[in-house]
């Protein structure tokens, strides 16, 4: 999403610093400027300033918002993982804290944080989940990324309260081409593998563009002091299981695998040595979620592409 970012913010009439940490390389990034702006891709990304620092470290932090007005936070660890829960959620809870921080201290005038549809409650199955939906959070019933989410952002909001002008968006599984393989397209390469099986649960799903124009908007439009539930369709694992196979030309999965299954699968997997599944794996994909986007539907008379295009996209972007 940050490459994304990136690349729509590239059409403003603004200077753009870019935080990297050392290790990381700008490859993927500039794979997505190519496919959005061709020719032209170059030029664009030439526009960033590319400055090393990690969101664990302050004193890189205070070096990279020196002479900023407006931040997007984006950096996190996306994990589905509970094996390491204390590292997801210190990671998650006190990188956000410093960049809050120094925003303050800096005199930042306009905070985007992108936190997410967890913070508000993975335990919430059965009902309309809503922005309100923050302030009932179980911690006795989430995943350390749950967790995790939901403490960064309280330090958001804490820093609203001393005075840093804060929007927040809460996206679903975001969809969109990437030339890795994590994230939404891990979708695409498992059905690739294997498209027998279909999951009995059914979660938010929103394109990629549409995360970061509301984003934008929000920011250009001084929403602050507002959270916003980001999602264009709830979607069944079979269904999405299908578009997704059809659009690559495969036969459509099948059987569905009940949570049971899921579970008995998962400890079969896992004593076999395979990638390990975990239990917030299995109650994830076996869930029934339902988001509300009517708060940012109705504040920026928002339309959400459908997510059936967005997966067309990322089948042909995988073919090419």
């Amino acid at each position: 999403m940050g490459a994304y970012l990136l690349a729509e913010l590239t059409a403003q009439d603004k200077p753009i610093r870019a935080m990297k940490r050392a290790t990381s390389k700008t490859t993927y990034t500039e794979q997505i400027f190519a496919m959005k702006y061709g020719a032209d891709a170059k030029a664009r990304f030439a526009k960033i300033q590319w400055v090393e620092g990690d969101i664990m470290d302050i004193f890189s932090i205070e070096e990279a918002m020196a002479g900023v007005d407006e931040v997007y936070h984006c950096a996190t660890e996306v994990s589905l993982r509970d094996d390491r829960p204390d590292e997801i959620i210190y990671t998650a809870e006190k990188g956000s804290a410093n960049m809050v921080n120094i925003a303050l201290e800096k005199g930042v005038k306009k905070f985007c944080h992108v936190s997410s549809v967890a913070a508000l409650g993975e335990d919430n199955q059965g009902k309309e989940i809503t922005e309100e939906s923050f302030d009932e959070f179980n911690y006795g019933g989430n995943s350390p990324y749950a967790i995790g989410k939901h403490l960064a952002e309280a330090e958001v909001w804490r820093a609203n309260a001393e005075g840093l002008n804060v929007v927040v968006v809460n996206p679903t599984i975001i969809m969109g081409p990437w030339a890795g393989k994590s994230g939404s397209m891990s979708f695409h390469h498992f059905l690739k593998k294997s498209h027998m099986f279909y999951t009995s649960g059914s979660v938010g799903f929103v394109d990629v563009h549409d995360v970061v124009n509301v984003m934008m908007r929000l920011m250009n439009e001084n929403k602050m002091g507002q959270r916003y539930l980001v999602n264009a369709e709830n979607i069944a694992f079979k269904n999405l299981f299908a578009d997704i196979t059809t659009s690559m030309g495969l036969k459509p999965p099948g059987m569905a695998i009940s949570k049971r299954g899921l579970k008995f699968f998962r400890v079969i997997n896992n004593l076999a040595g395979g990638s390990k599944i975990t239990t917030t794996m299995v109650d994830h994909s076996s869930g029934n979620f339902n988001y509300i986007n009517r708060k940012v539907v109705k504040e920026l008379g928002y339309t959400f592409r459908p997510i059936k295009e967005s997966i067309s996209e990322m089948s042909a972007f995988l073919k090419n």
